[in-house]
């Protein structure tokens, strides 16, 4: 699922998205995502897939640059469905405060994806 979230993100947009970390460079915007859960979801034939709880955290100079690069990730993830990922579903929408991330504007996302493992 990793491989695959990432590689549909990277590819929706011209800037720079990487999984668990923000990255090395300093250009904006960018993205990180990280998966904060999973639960295993089971039958009584035994597992059947995963629901994996991911954050994405979007990046910018400005909250219209991070507000923005959060919209064009929601835009290409949201109800996605193909490959190993069988549903991707948006549960919350955080923006901060500008303490909380210094110079940088930060908006985080919640989705709950549903994949096979």
């Amino acid at each position: 699922m990793e491989e695959e979230l990432l590689a549909l993100l990277s590819g929706a947009v011209a800037w720079r998205v990487s999984w668990g970390a923000l990255g090395e460079d300093d250009s904006l915007p960018r993205a990180a995502i990280y998966r904060q859960g999973g639960e295993r979801d089971h039958t009584m034939r035994g597992p059947a897939g995963m629901t994996s709880r991911v954050q994405i955290d979007c990046y910018g100079k400005t909250f219209a640059e991070a507000i923005g690069a959060s919209r064009a990730l929601r835009q290409a993830l949201e109800g996605y469905r193909g490959g190993v990922i069988l549903g991707a579903f948006l549960k919350s929408v955080r923006d901060d405060l500008p303490e909380d991330v210094g110079p940088l504007r930060r908006v985080s996302m919640i989705f709950s994806v549903v994949h096979r493992d």
